[in-house]
């Protein structure tokens, strides 16, 4: 038992080494609890040095004033009971005010709040004769505990007229005993609520420490597997081009069937097809991990615009689309990486044209304040609303493209978005379900 206590110590040890952190909390938990106690117990001990100090003076101070009235006045008396009613009235710790007459064999009573007690007889006649005399000039106290409460009673001798009297008080302090102690139960209170506090704290930053290890294990992790992704897709590139190159070789011989001809050109379209998922897998990667290099420079985006027309041309033509583009007069100049530029656009014509079965494509950019908005418009079969809201999602297909010969990874539109934010603009869609679709473009000027 003993010995796994100590192994459990000396393993948390360990883990409070490791961890600057929960050192700190650790010696807090521990040394400013300890600390709090030794400030508080000093605090309440000096309090209480103080007040006895203060009730002794107190009680010094009512001895002798009913001493100097029994010395000196002529009815001490009736002086001594209207002292006796003031002092009460003002110290509710005074429970007996009494005098009493030494005589040679007997000890009288005088003076007493109780008025039956005067003239009567004190039955235990030694605390009168014998404690006075060890005060001294100063109060005699007798410490007592009565029914649970703490008592003093005081004697003081003093002597008119060859006569000896003794002055008798019985004080109990339960009012300030009872104050004191509802404040050391406060200050104990207080103690454990921070004592709580100071360990949920310490749990807490335990968790925190836990999840930041987690952490820093997942992005190594995530690390290593963007890397093996982008090393199997470079890695792939090599035997895809051998294959596309061999497949191609063969579509252009003259020693195969023509049947054998249509395979080597399925594997070339399949070759391609894979060249694309690679290339797309490639540009997610360097994306996620934040390796995509921008290289601002003042660009005309008309020249942009004209050359992506240029480029996809054809494809357009093969499909029976006209692909347009009237550049305005003005040059349109924005800060912005042009091949990156060209790769949007590139991306957003050509899904255009892919999903327009006839009609038209149209490029359109114009100034609108200090920004430049490009829109592509096809007369495709365009978006419904609840499909606009998943275009950009990576992986997404909408529009029931699943359901037609159009191909694709479902990553373009998500690319092509990222890098519009990476080049500082804003991508939206505007479209009619069976009516066409707005590809819309905004940069800053």
């Amino acid at each position: 038992m003993i010995s796994a206590a100590l192994h459990a110590l000396e393993g948390g040890f360990k883990i409070m080494k490791g961890s600057s952190r929960l050192l700190l909390v650790g010696m807090l938990v521990f040394v400013f609890p300890l600390l709090f106690v030794w400030v508080t117990q000093s605090f309440f001990t000096t309090a209480y040095n103080n007040i006895d100090t203060a009730e002794k003076q107190r009680v010094n101070i009512l001895h002798t004033s009913l001493a100097q009235v029994i010395q000196y006045a002529d009815n001490y008396n009736s002086v001594i009971n209207n002292l006796a009613r003031t002092y009460l009235a003002d110290n509710a710790d005074i429970t007996e005010i009494r005098l009493v007459a030494i005589e040679e064999d007997t000890v009288r009573v005088v003076y007493s709040l109780e008025e039956d007690l005067v003239g009567t007889y004190v039955e235990s006649q030694e605390l009168y004769r014998t404690l006075p005399a060890l005060g001294g000039e100063n109060s005699a106290i007798l410490p007592a505990v009565i029914d649970g409460v703490r008592t003093w009673q005081v004697f003081r001798s003093v002597t008119r007229d060859d006569q000896q009297f003794v002055i008798f008080t019985e004080h109990q302090f339960g009012v300030i005993d009872s104050v004191m102690a509802a404040r050391h139960q406060q200050s104990y209170l207080g103690l454990t609520g921070i004592f709580l506090f100071l360990i949920a704290l310490a749990y807490w930053l335990n968790r925190q420490t836990h999840w930041e290890k987690q952490h820093h294990k997942l992005v190594e992790q995530l690390h290593e597997r963007d890397m093996f992704s982008n090393m199997i897709a470079h890695e792939f590139r090599t035997p895809l081009t051998a294959i596309k190159g061999y497949a191609s070789f063969l579509e252009e011989s003259n020693d195969i069937s023509t049947e054998e001809k249509r395979y080597a050109s399925n594997i070339h379209v399949s070759a391609q097809r894979l060249v694309v998922l690679v290339n797309d897998f490639l540009e997610v990667a360097r994306l996620q991990s934040g390796k995509m290099k921008i290289e601002l420079a003042d660009v005309d985006l008309r020249e942009v615009l004209t050359q992506v027309t240029e480029d996809l041309q054809q494809l357009a033509q093969g499909k029976s689309l006209s692909l347009v583009y009237e550049p305005p007069v003005q040059p349109q100049m924005i800060r912005t990486d042009k091949a990156r530029m060209i790769q949007v656009l590139t991306n957003i014509v050509s899904n255009a044209v892919k999903y327009t079965p006839d009609g038209m494509v149209e490029l359109v950019s114009v100034h609108s304040g200090r920004e430049v908005v490009i829109k592509v418009k096809d007369t495709g079969t365009g978006i419904s609303a609840e499909d606009q809201k998943k275009l950009f999602a990576p992986f997404m297909r909408v529009g029931g493209v699943d359901q037609t010969t159009a191909t694709g990874t479902g990553l373009g539109m998500w690319i092509t978005k990222q890098l519009v934010t990476l080049l500082h603009g804003r991508i939206g869609v505007e479209s009619i379900e069976g009516v066409g679709t707005h590809v819309v473009i905004t940069f800053k000027v």
